[in-house]
């Protein structure tokens, strides 16, 4: 019995844990005119001016690319590559609401009444987030044919190990959409008619 319910303390904190958490939001858009289907090597540029990324966190990201990429049949060649891909980060510090701490003191006054006394501050609570833009540009015209965005907060207390994870799911996530699919249209509706 005592074993039941230190487990189900633990599916509790874990399931508020994750409530809390901000969510990762992806979004993606591509040039609907061009043929993704011949694009088979890519190659990397280097990062922006201005990217905030950190040396050993571009490490991780090109490598989860990599992976994701290679799982779908791109390779990587720095002998004439199909397309070019530059990847950007952004931190920003952003307001979490706020948090109140307060006191009071109710004094009798007469025989049924009372008054209160008491104060109260609050304190922001902010948090840093951070966004990752990848662009993949088409080597010969150098435009960007498909770009992927991801944003979420970020978790500066997480081991190497931890990190790792994340950004392999968020490279996951964002190249979700990678190719992007052609959309069919549907058969049916109104026929145009009413």
């Amino acid at each position: 019995m005592l074993r039941s319910a230190r487990t189900a303390v633990v599916v509790i904190i874990v399931g508020f844990l994750t409530s809390c958490a901000t969510p990762l939001v992806v979004d993606y858009d591509y040039d609907t005119t061009y043929d993704f289907t011949k694009l088979k090597t890519y190659s990397w540029l280097p990062s922006p001016p201005g990217s905030q990324i950190e040396d050993m966190t571009e490490k991780r990201l090109t490598g989860a690319v990599d992976t994701q990429l290679g799982t779908k049949g791109y390779s990587q060649s720095t002998e004439s590559p199909d397309f070019l891909i530059s990847l950007e980060g952004i931190k920003k510090t952003t307001s979490a609401g706020s948090t109140a701490v307060g006191a009071s003191v109710g004094v009798p006054v007469g025989r049924r009444g009372s008054m209160s006394v008491g104060v109260g501050k609050s304190k922001e609570r902010v948090k840093q987030e951070g966004t990752l833009t990848m662009n993949f540009l088409d080597r010969q015209s150098n435009t960007v044919i498909w770009q992927g965005t991801a944003t979420a907060a970020l978790q500066p207390k997480s081991t190497p190990e931890e990190q790792q994870q994340r950004i392999n799911q968020v490279i996951a996530e964002m190249l979700k959409h990678f190719p992007p699919q052609p959309v069919t249209k549907k058969s049916g509706g109104y026929g145009g008619g009413y």
